[in-house]
């Protein structure tokens, strides 16, 4: 998969997202300024978890459609460091000691 799919896929992720009544403005804003993948690769290398992804998580949707989600489906183009970290964060989504570490 290359960048021009992550793209596709970037845009029904927020499509999906504002059908919800959810609007990942920040997100939105980051890739104007970064493009897809390096805004998906500096959310990722935050020490800061999204208060998004915790949105998402709340509609069902973070397995499938966070940031998180994005980077394992499309894990040719993310570091390994990028990817250890999706993985951990989708793997303790209710992690409650997480929660204080929201943006």
């Amino acid at each position: 998969m290359d960048e021009a799919a992550l793209k596709t896929w970037v845009a029904e992720s927020i499509r999906i997202s504002a059908a919800h009544n959810y609007y990942p403005s920040y997100f939105i804003e980051m890739i104007k300024r970064y493009g897809e993948r390096r805004a998906m690769a500096r959310l990722m290398t935050s020490g800061e978890i999204q208060t998004g992804f915790s949105k998402l998580d709340k509609l069902n949707l973070a397995h499938e459609w966070s940031v998180e989600a994005g980077v394992l489906k499309f894990d040719k183009l993310f570091t390994e460091q990028e990817k250890d970290v999706a993985r951990f964060r989708l793997a303790h989504i209710r992690d409650s000691s997480l929660q204080s570490r929201m943006r």
